[in-house]
């Protein structure tokens, strides 16, 4: 959400680490709907949930084709909706689940009718390369729909059809990335081509060395629905074993599926929104382990298999219906409390990007890479040279920011105050009769204000001189002192600030578990 406030704004020159930033053109319609940060954010989450349903209609359709049965179609999207870690993940508004809804649709549209036409693989390959274009993991898509496509054609012998597949794929594939990369590349088409190619070649070499126990994730998910993971991977194991025998849609999707599947669990940054690449695709199967247990006559096995189908659909509705329950009514009280303290040309840093109609001095995403490279670099980094050379009006503080103190410590602390929690504004806080060293941050007009907002006309002494509001202050280190008035005064930029401060301690729980549940 918060980078779709750069579109058409250097947004694509100026992302670390250079990457495609298709979802950003999807969560700009929240921009232009909006009309103000908490709408904005709303609204994105509204647009997220229209595009989880209608991947979830996706994958009805594509069952349909695969069972030929209503019942069991739709038994595959209730078995999708019981695993805890879509239904968590999949209306959240990130990048991913944009990019499976691409890849649904690309597979679905492989799919359709009886035969695998040129023209239909072509179609195919557009919808992988707008996922591409989301986000570069969605690779994966990509290669595991090439693989199905060949791989199939390849069992039947016909090398000839595997390679113009193959190419068909590729071409409708390279159709909007070229067209994005001119688009935004401008007269300069190849730098936004390299960008998003060696951006994720980047990460991808960087590795998982910068977090600790990622793989836990894998078994967080296990964990918490076994029994849909063993029925899927049954079913997809039951129905390799006669791959031969399938139909070529059955077993270019199954292809798909499996080499998807292996593909985001050997993932070396297993988070668990990464999951839900697979999930729609595993939940095509599952069926097939039923189905062998009625052929084999296994009847209490079979029976064992409802029963914990039936307990898992039912306490998964429970589950589902408490996960309503979660919002982020805490961060949207915080967006809406600072936004009010910003005008439009006004700029704010936090290093996640909350605020999403509020710009920032760069768009510096603090996760554990950036976090450990400001640590290294000191006074060299990004983080300090935005607080040394252009600093903002309002710091968001989080855990994120509380990680980087030691680096920019020493240009905050004299130069921002609390007037809410996890909410820092340039400014000092004065007491009577006591002198205060301000290093001011942004040169302008200031005034006093009281803990409650209200504006204070009173006169204070800045550098041993007596001076009455407002105060012109340049940047640099000021002595200022309050002699008369109340017990405590705020100097900060004028504003309009009423009923806009809070008193109490940062939340230090403000995105806590937010991969744990």
């Amino acid at each position: 959400m918060g980078y779709a406030k750069y579109f058409s704004n250097g947004l694509f020159t100026t992302v670390q680490p250079s990457k495609a930033v298709g979802f950003a053109v999807f969560y700009k319609i929240a921009h232009l709907v909006g009309w103000n940060a908490s709408s904005i954010l709303l609204i994105g989450r509204i647009q997220t949930a229209l595009l989880a349903c209608a991947t979830l209609a996706l994958i009805y359709a594509c069952a349909r084709l695969l069972e030929g049965n209503r019942v069991r179609a739709l038994l595959v999207v209730l078995i999708l909706l019981c695993f805890s870690n879509f239904m968590e993940r999949i209306f959240r508004t990130r990048s991913e689940p944009i990019a499976v809804f691409f890849a649904v649709t690309a597979l679905w549209v492989i799919l359709q009718g009886h035969t695998i036409s040129a023209k239909r693989i072509l179609f195919a390959g557009l919808f992988s390369g707008l996922a591409f274009l989301v986000t570069q993991k969605s690779v994966y898509f990509n290669l595991a729909l090439g693989l199905g496509l060949v791989i199939d054609a390849l069992m039947r012998r016909n090398y000839a059809v595997s390679i113009s597949r193959g190419l068909w794929l590729v071409g409708g594939w390279g159709l909007p990335v070229i067209a994005y990369c001119v688009i935004f590349g401008g007269s300069d088409p190849i730098r936004i081509a390299a960008g998003i190619i060696f951006g994720p070649v980047e990460v991808a070499l960087r590795g998982n060395g910068e977090y600790e126990g990622l793989r836990l994730y894998v078994l967080q998910t296990l964990i918490k629905n076994p029994l849909l993971y063993l029925l899927c991977f049954s079913g997809m194991i039951l129905t390799l074993s006669r791959i031969k025998t399938l139909d070529e849609r059955k077993r270019i999707a199954l292809i798909f599926s499996a080499i998807i599947t292996m593909l985001v669990f050997l993932h070396d940054q297993p988070w668990p929104y990464v999951f839900i690449m697979a999930l729609p695709f595993m939940s095509l199967w599952p069926l097939a382990a039923v189905d062998f247990l009625i052929v084999r006559q296994y009847k209490l096995l079979l029976a064992c298999v409802i029963a914990g189908i039936t307990l898992t659909i039912a306490s998964s509705c429970a589950d589902n219906i408490r996960y309503l329950n979660l919002n982020n009514r805490t961060q949207l009280e915080l967006v809406v409390r600072a936004e009010a303290m910003i005008k439009p040309h006004e700029r704010y840093f936090d290093g996640i990007g909350m605020i999403p109609n509020r710009l920032e001095p760069t768009p510096l995403w603090l996760d554990m890479h950036y976090v450990l490279e400001t640590l290294r670099q000191g006074k060299r980094s990004e983080a300090y040279q935005i607080f040394s050379h252009s600093p903002p009006k309002i710091v968001l503080w989080s855990y994120r920011m509380d990680r980087i103190s030691p680096v920019v410590a020493e240009v905050i602390h004299n130069s921002y105050t609390r007037v809410a929690p996890n909410i820092r504004i340039a400014g000092r806080l004065l007491h009577t009769d006591h002198q205060e060293i301000f290093n001011v941050p942004l040169a302008g007009q200031y005034r006093l204000y009281s803990e409650a907002g209200n504006p204070l006309s009173l006169p204070i002494e800045i550098d041993g001189s007596l001076q009455s509001p407002p105060f012109h202050l340049s940047t640099g280190n000021k002595v200022i002192m309050l002699r008369d008035g109340p017990a405590t005064a705020l100097l900060l930029p004028e504003g309009a600030y009423d009923n806009l401060f809070k008193v109490g301690d940062d939340n230090e729980d403000l995105f806590a578990n937010t991969y744990s549940y």
